[in-house]
Parts: structure tokens; sequence; C-alpha cells
């Protein structure tokens, strides 16, 4: 017999199987805006705000310690300051699979796109430290962009391991991970240390990554604060001899001696159970008034998880979050900034481009937005600049954000197409390097506007400075195809000068520039195209330029009667430039080869009769 009891139980729970179920409840973020940091956070709105104090008072303790930077902006950090591990889990879910080491904050940059994650309840010394070590990378890259690896990983370490409280800083306080990690193997001997680069085993395999890590902090924490700060004069005389071309080796002869009694007192160093710390009064914390704070939708809250994940390359994560943010609210700029970011990032530019359109239209005052804008329609462009909204895009960013470097670089290219702008466009590509003096994109750039010039020499040496900023081999290869294209245009120039033969009333050719047969026809005469002819390959054309590009590779746009053609210069491959009479005075053919006549011998592209690798091109009248 069933108890009275246990029937209204039963009854009970069939009553509230029945009952309509309420939607969980969505959690709250807010979003607390400070003058250089954007705290996006499912906590309370008073962790949301300590966090952006504490990271305004890091910045500018960083600062106080690296004068350089004192004169240069620091990028805008968006900071999603989560509340628990599960949070956390939900943005990287990678980092608890099964046998990898879970993380309390991770940081991410990518095209001018700054975020960083941090669990605010996490245990331990430091959980900021891979925020803070990070942090200090963005704020020296554009300046020290060629530190030695090991100094430039030995710093972030010594900084990332920093803390504040109410009435102190301290730098470089002991991690007792890196300690255990130097007791527990035998040292990097030094002159293998102090030649790592990015492709070093001990910087990409992880069984060596944390030896190289460890021993890099402790040979910077030596040097920096060892005896009592004792050996800091051997940092800076190592880092003059770089500033004037010595090599590693050379360097550290010059500054450190014997490698071996260092490592030997390195070694004793990291035995240490005392270290010495950087103390200074702690930073001003900012006032309240400078805190703006408000409540994010759902939408604004997909759009910045999704612009997180797509800057940290996880599309299969970012994708659906910004789907989402689109669905919920179409007018969001913010998402469609994002999602333009996510196709570029993917290589989908068509997509991106019409991304970014419909995001400068709903924000028309975004810097970042107004770029990415006319970087893709650049892009888009095939690198030819004719398209106005380009530079009225790249205006308004450098008047809105007169600190942020990339517009100008941009604007710069955009305006050395044409002669009667080139002076603005090298004042446009010196800001740029002014305001990132590392950054090797916006040397190459003012190296190409020195090109358009007609100052070689200059643009050499630029080009050159950036082959030495370049952080990777892929950078290093564009410098090496611009140096290409300066000495390719050089020699051009060179062989166009007239000659010294006295004879000032009839016009000369060009010496070493051969006369070809389509000069005979006049200049008024009705274009024919040269038919295709084989020549290991090689066709034909002739026509008029109609657009024009150099960056750092040719591409010409040439309309002929059979049609259009597409053809570009290869860098790095030589290119044959020729001409039937003396050039005008001043004539750069990076810029005033539009409108002219010209011969082109091209190798077609595969199955593109229409396209292909220019190997000669041949000016026939110097007037449109």
């Amino acid at each position: 017999m069933i108890r009275k009891n246990a029937i209204a139980a039963l009854a009970c729970s069939f009553a509230l199987l029945c009952a309509p179920s309420l939607p969980a409840k969505q959690q709250t973020w807010v979003e607390v805006r400070s003058p250089h940091f954007i705290i996006v956070s499912n906590a309370s709105e008073k962790e949301a705000r300590d966090t952006a104090i504490r990271f305004e008072q890091i910045r500018t303790f960083f600062r106080q310690m690296m004068t350089i930077a004192q004169s240069f902006p620091s990028p805008t950090i968006t900071i999603l300051a989560v509340k628990d591990e599960n949070s956390l889990r939900d943005l990287l879910p990678e980092y608890w699979a099964k046998g990898r080491g879970h993380v309390a904050g991770i940081f991410f940059n990518r095209f001018y796109q700054f975020y960083a994650a941090v669990q605010l309840d996490a245990g331990g010394d430091n959980p900021y430290q891979t925020i803070y070590h990070e942090y200090y990378h963005s704020l020296t890259i554009p300046y020290f962009p060629n530190l030695p690896l090991w100094l430039a990983e030995g710093l972030a370490e010594f900084f990332g391991n920093s803390r504040i409280d109410e009435k102190q800083a301290y730098a470089g306080q002991p991690d007792a991970g890196l300690i255990q990690v130097l007791q527990q193997n035998r040292l990097i001997p030094l002159n293998v240390l102090l030649n790592v680069d990015h492709s070093s085993p001990y910087y990409n395999e992880q069984n060596k990554m944390s030896e190289f890590y460890a021993e890099s902090w402790a040979l910077a924490h030596y040097l920096m604060m060892g005896d009592n700060a004792s050996h800091r004069q051997m940092l800076v005389t190592y880092l003059s001899a770089l500033d004037h071309g010595a090599t590693q080796d050379q360097a550290a002869a010059q500054a450190f001696g014997d490698l071996h009694k260092l490592e030997s007192t390195l070694r004793d160093y990291a035995q240490n159970d005392r270290y010495y710390q950087l103390v200074t009064p702690a930073p001003p914390k900012p006032s309240q008034t400078d805190l703006q704070v408000r409540v994010l939708s759902e939408a604004e809250v997909d759009a910045e998880k999704g612009g997180f994940e797509a800057t940290r390359g996880a599309v299969q994560l970012s994708e659906p979050l910004l789907q989402e943010a689109i669905r919920l609210d179409p007018n969001l700029a913010l998402a469609r900034r994002n999602a333009a970011l996510q196709d570029l990032f993917e290589g989908k530019s068509a997509d991106a481009l019409d991304a970014a359109t419909q995001a400068v239209s709903l924000d028309p005052k975004d810097t970042l937005t107004l770029y990415i804008h006319a970087y893709l329609t650049l892009q888009a462009s095939g690198m030819r600049t004719e398209d106005p909204k380009i530079e009225a895009d790249l205006r308004q960013c450098v008047a809105q954000s007169p600190d942020f470097a990339p517009p100008y670089a941009l604007l710069g290219m955009s305006l050395a197409s044409e002669e009667s702008t080139l002076p603005e466009a090298f004042t446009d590509g010196q800001k740029a390097v002014t305001l990132e003096p590392g950054t090797a994109a916006f040397q190459l750039t003012l190296a190409q506007i020195l090109m358009r010039m007609r100052r070689f020499d200059e643009a050499r040496m630029v080009a050159a400075r950036a082959e030495a900023n370049a952080p990777d081999p892929q950078d290093r290869s564009e410098a090496d195809q611009v140096i290409s294209m300066i000495d390719q245009m050089q020699s051009f120039a060179t062989r166009s000068r007239p000659a010294d033969s006295g004879d000032s009333g009839t016009p000369a050719s060009v010496p070493e520039l051969r006369h070809r047969e389509e000069s005979a026809a006049p200049p008024d005469s009705p274009e024919t195209a040269t038919p295709p002819s084989e020549s290991g390959g090689a066709q034909q054309v002739t026509g008029v330029v109609t657009q024009l590009a150099c960056n750092p590779a040719m591409r010409l746009t040439v309309n002929a009667p059979d049609g259009v053609y597409d053809l570009y210069t290869v860098p790095g491959q030589q290119t044959r430039f020729e001409a039937t009479s003396r050039p005008p005075a001043g004539f750069n053919p990076c810029s005033s080869l539009k409108g002219l006549r010209v011969t082109v011998q091209y190798v077609p592209d595969a199955g593109k009769p229409h396209k292909g690798v220019v190997q000669m091109l041949n000016i026939l009248s110097w007037t449109p």
C-alpha cells in the first residue's frame, strides 16, 4: 500500500514536470572603459572597475620603466575579465583538453586588434603574469623589434612578474616555476642562448622552450638586478655594441667578457633563494570619473567574444558567435567589423570588404573600421589607388586618431601614385615611421615612396633597416623584394639620363635602351595590337597603361584593341625597362607610366592569356 505522503510527493513531482519551464537567466556582462583599456566582464561591476584600474596602473608602471615608450602611444586593449574557470574554459576550450595545462590569462593581437582574457578568481602568486608578459611585448616591439630574442623574452618575463599594491610597485619578483626549471636542468651554453632566433628549436620545441625562457629570465634578471643592480652597465654596453653594427658574438665579448665565467656565475645565481627586486612608488590610480560603465546587450557580448576568438584564429568558435551577434542586432557595427576581420584572416577578401562596408555605414567614426575598409578596398583593387574613397577614409582616420600609425602608411602609399602628391606622401610615410620606428612594414612603405621620388640611396637605406627589423622570414623576403625593385628603378633611371654628348638640340637615344619598331608609328595613329609572338613562352602586347601600382611589385593594366591585360612584375626577378627616346626630367616608372603607350613582353599565367609576368616594358611615347 502506497502511503499518502508518497502519493502527494509523486503528484507534486508530476505537477512540476507539467508546469511551463522558464528560460535560463542570462548572465549580465558589463563594460568598463578606462583611458587605455576596455574591460568586458561577467563578474561584478566592482571587480570590472578594479581590473581597469589595475591595468591602467601596470601600463603606467611599464612606461615609467621604458623611457622611449613615454613618447609614443600605446594600443587600446580589450580584456575579457571573466569571473571563474568555467567562463575562461568557454573562451579557451582547448586549454582544458586532456594533457594540456590550464591558463589563468592570455593575450593576442592581430591586425591592430588587441585582446586579452583573464580569470579573476585564479589563484597563484600572479595570475596576470602571461598578460603582463605579452602586454610588455606590445609596448616594446614597435620600438625595439630586433632585440635579441633572449633579451626580449627575458625582459618580458622580468616585467611579467610585476605586482602593484596600495603603496608600491614591484618588478623582477622571482618566479618559482622558472627557478625550478633552472635548478632541474643544465644551462643552455651562453654562446647558444645569445644566438637563439625564431627558427631555433629552443624557441619552438616545448621541452626546450621552457629552458630557454627560464635562462633568458635569469640572465636578464642578473643583468638588471644582480648584486644590487651593479651589472646594468654590461647590458647597456651590449645593446650599444649591437646598435653600432656588432654581431651577437662581438657584442657579447665586448660587454660580458668570458662567457664561460658568466655562465658559471649565472648557474650560481639560479640557486639563490634571495633576489633583488625593482621597487617604486605605486602609480596613481585613475579617477572613477575616468571609468565609463554600462551593461552590454547579448549581441555585444557575442561580438566581443567573437572578436577575441577571431583574433586568436579560432574560427570554429568566432564564426557562430559573430553570426549570432548579427542576427540579434543587424545594426551592431562591432559585430560587422569583427566579421570583416574574421573573413580577412580566412582569406575571404570579398566577404571581408562587404562586412567592412556595412560596418562603416553603421559607425563611420570608428578609426579601426575606417582603416580596415580602406585596406580591403585597396587590396581588392590590386593595390591600385584610383578609388577616392580610400583617401577619404584614411584622411578621416588620421584626423580622428592622429597617433594611430597605420593610416599614415597606407595614405602615403596611396598618394605616392601621383607625382604631384609625392611630397605629401613622403610626409605621411615619415609620420608612420616616427610613430612606430621599429615597424618594418612602415619602413618599407617609406622606402617605396623615396624610390618613387628617385631618392634611391635613401630608399635602399630605409629598406635595409626594415630588413634588419623584420621579425620573420616572410617580412625579410618582402624587404628583399623592395630592395630589388629599388635597384631596378635606379638602374632604369641611370640608363635614362641624357648622354653627355654635347648635343643639346636633338633628342638622343637613351643609352643602353633599344629602339623598337613600334616607335615608328605616328603618335596620333590608331593603336594596333602586336600579334602574340612566341619566344620561350613569352607574348607581347601594345596598348595604353590605364592603371598602375607598385607595392613593391609593379602591376599595370594595359588597354589594347583585343582586350584588357593585367600584367605584373615579380620582385626579385629582373625586369627590363626600355624607351624609344630620352624620358622627360623626373620621370619615374612607378608614378609616371599611367596614360602612356607601351609594348610589354610577358609570360602568360596558365590558362590566362591576358594576365602574366612582365619580362620587358618598352615605353613608346612620353605623352598620353
